[in-house]
């Protein structure tokens, strides 16, 4: 039942409404008028047209007439009207589009000029000159029409000088501004219908009065109840002023029957046109919230941060160094979530933003993603404010004790993207050492991000003009140190800036998403040089490329490597496909359906990187991998700590029980080499046997002895 009155309540415009919803009805009022204003002009303009044809030209041919007081007589409110309509189009069309600008107010006020002039005619109507007592009503219309009117343009005037100066009162063009020109619409129909209802008149216009009420209803959408309680006191009153002179000529019981019908359809319309508008605007708003709050937080969403500071920077002057971008990062937040369930982690994220907003008043703050915030805000005593933050997010479980850890870039220019700023601001953060909470982007961080963005930017140039090259590091049997196959390593020769890390271009383009246009040049390299070897009846060495997570998400890889491989004619089992175990990390379907395809075209898969920090021994259960390689990280402190050996052994052994060959990487002494021959490990890679040499010296390499290729390289044996 409550729910049933409060729909009735909502249909007739009785509930709240919101602000957003007020702007969305205005506007659309707005547009109502601009679009009547049309009607009533064009009508306006054939009805002068016509009154020309029908009366003045037929009247001129009599003997001393004349054609003003002709003109006059016959168009008066028909020339009032159409000046009135075209001042509400232009008002209209300045206001929706939003101009301010001096010239739009000038047009503005010519047009209110020019209706202004036409009002100011009252006194050489005929129908004032020549008074009659018994059209006293007629006459009281008459006066009503021009002072409405004329209040009208002043109004329009107000209105436009307000919104020339910058300040627009919503009130005056919303509900003054529509109302005139509505009671306008209103007065002349009862002026017009009323007079030809007791004309004696051929041809009436007593229909008028109906058609102007139909525009009304279209124009006062504020509120049904409004809009059908105004119409229902025009009807009742139209209704009662024929009553009132029913004995000069009644009005047929037939038409008065019309008559409510009339006003109870109109009336309905009202109501449908309102809450067709109202629907509207409510979904507006929840899909602008959707862009502009986090609806999780209530925070700002990111796009919308970004543009709110972009404009805060240039609508406040803002001054460079006085303001900081804040990147901010929960930690610990994975554990407080596995500990407590992902809706107690929802209600920790809203208390953290509720902590930031507290303690960075007056800033403006965004939830970026996950557990990451974004804040605006002045550049003073920041590293107090992050402990202040920090001691109070600790707080929230005194367990786990979360915290935060902040990168911050200083606003250097104001006509910098708010996007670039807050990438920077993290930059910052991903500097942090491990023990420290805040740090702030500097020059240094400056010369490397601009690095970053060159790798990102020039990208494609260094893939098309071979910028780009493969680098291959051996791989040897441990039993006999004979090679049994190499890894393509990327390198890029940059002509401006020469030799880039691979530390700094691989992870700029992984952020990026970039990857895999230097993996698919990689895979093409070893393609080509393969099919070089294969054309001279060498001799050729297996060889494995890497592939990041990124790879599968972005392009179909297999079907990349099919395609290439086909291409350069390459059979299947001289190319070994490394995938990384931290793209591992969720479940991936397509990952595992990639994976899948190119075993059945007979490509072998080497899991890398294993017990860099992502291990989990599901892999090895839920995966089909050839091989496994150890990354270089089991090897740190090799010979300091006895445990490591433990480890080591522990996992060959595991991966023999599941069918997998073993290699580890970053072997640097013989004494690491010989451990692993005599636990198992089967292949070796690293500085001992050789750092990563290019293609050429690979087969210089081979070719005067210091490599031998071990027999049946192509097996995985």
């Amino acid at each position: 039942m409550k729910n049933f009155l409060f729909k009735a309540l909502d249909l007739l415009g009785l509930t709240k409404s919101t602000n957003y919803e007020k702007a969305h009805l205005h506007r659309a009022n707005m547009r109502s008028g601009l679009f009547m204003a049309a009607i009533v002009a064009i009508l306006e303009i054939w009805l002068i047209i016509r009154q020309h044809v029908k009366y003045i030209i037929p009247a001129m041919a009599e003997e001393g007439a004349n054609y003003f007081e002709q003109l006059f007589n016959s168009t008066s409110l028909f020339w009032l009207l159409m000046t009135m309509a075209i001042t509400m189009f232009v008002y209209c069309f300045i206001y929706l589009k939003d101009r301010t600008s001096k010239r739009s107010f000038i047009i503005q006020l010519i047009v209110v000029g020019i209706g202004l002039t036409l009002c100011f005619l009252l006194p050489l109507e005929s129908r004032i000159k020549n008074y009659n007592p018994k059209r006293l009503v007629d006459t009281i219309l008459l006066i009503t029409l021009y002072s409405t009117i004329a209040l009208f343009h002043l109004s329009i005037i107000a209105a436009s000088i307000l919104k020339y100066k910058g300040k627009n009162y919503e009130w005056l063009t919303s509900v003054l501004i529509i109302s005139l020109f509505a009671l306008i619409c209103l007065v002349f129909g009862v002026k017009v219908s009323y007079s030809d209802f007791f004309s004696t008149k051929e041809e009436k216009q007593i229909i008028c009065f109906l058609t102007m009420v139909v525009y009304v209803a279209c124009l006062l959408i504020w509120k049904p109840y409004l809009s059908v309680a105004l119409l229902g006191a025009v009807f009742l009153g139209f209704f009662f002023l024929l009553e009132s002179n029913a004995e000069q000529r009644p009005l047929p019981e037939g038409d008065q029957v019309n008559y409510i019908t009339f006003f109870v359809s109109l009336a309905m319309v009202t109501i449908s046109i309102y809450n067709q508008r109202i629907t509207e605007a409510r979904k507006d708003e929840e899909l602008e919230i959707l862009a502009t709050q986090d609806k999780l937080t209530g925070l700002y969403a990111f796009e919308y941060f970004t543009s709110l500071c972009e404009k805060k920077i240039v609508n406040e002057n803002l001054k460079p160094e006085e303001w900081i971008y804040l990147f901010i990062d929960v930690t610990s937040f994975k554990t407080y979530n596995d500990q407590h369930g992902f809706d107690a982690g929802n209600i920790f994220l809203k208390e953290v933003g509720n902590i930031l907003t507290s303690e960075l008043p007056d800033s403006l703050i965004s939830r970026q993603s996950d557990d990451h915030f974004v804040a605006f805000t002045k550049n003073k005593e920041i590293s107090a404010k992050v402990e202040q933050i920090n001691a109070k997010v600790e707080q929230l479980d005194l367990d786990i004790q979360p915290g935060i850890r902040v990168g911050g870039y200083i606003l250097k220019d104001v006509k910098e993207g708010a996007h670039y700023s807050v990438q920077k601001a993290r930059y910052a953060f991903g500097a942090l050492k491990r023990n420290s909470r805040y740090l702030e982007y500097d020059e240094k961080m400056q010369e490397r991000y601009n690095m970053i963005q060159y790798i990102v930017a020039h990208i494609d140039e260094a893939v098309n003009n071979d910028w780009v090259l493969g680098y291959y590091q051996p791989v040897v049997y441990a039993k006999d140190r004979k090679l049994c196959g190499v890894e393509c390593l990327s390198r890029w020769n940059d002509p401006k800036y020469g030799f880039l890390s691979p530390g700094l271009f691989i992870p700029a383009l992984e952020d990026a998403q970039l990857a895999y246009k230097l993996d698919l040049k990689m895979l093409e390299i070893v393609c080509k040089n393969m099919r070089a070897v294969l054309d001279n009846k060498k001799t050729i060495v297996p060889t494995s490329i890497n592939f990041s997570r990124a790879d599968f998400s972005i392009v179909d890889v297999p079907s990349e490597v099919f395609r290439i491989t086909e291409k350069y004619q390459i059979p299947p089992k001289y190319l070994h496909i490394e995938i990384t175990e931290s793209a591992l990390l969720e479940e991936h379907v397509d990952l595992k359906d990639a994976m899948r395809r190119m075993k059945e075209k007979g490509f072998t898969l080497w899991l890398d990187d294993f017990g860099s920090g992502y291990s989990s021994f599901n892999t090895l259960k839920d995966y089909d991998f050839d091989v496994l390689k150890l990354d270089m990280e089991f090897l740190k402190g090799f010979e300091n700590n006895p445990k490591s050996k433990s480890v080591i052994k522990a996992v060959i052994e595991m991966a023999k029980q599941v069918n997998m060959r073993t290699l580890c990487e970053g072997v640097e002494s013989e004494e690491q080499a010989k451990f692993l021959k005599e636990i198992g490990c089967e292949r070796l890679q690293g500085y001992l046997i050789s750092k990563p040499i290019s293609y050429e010296e690979l087969n210089e390499s081979i070719s005067s002895g210091k490599f031998t290729i071990g027999k049946d390289v192509d097996k995985l044996v």
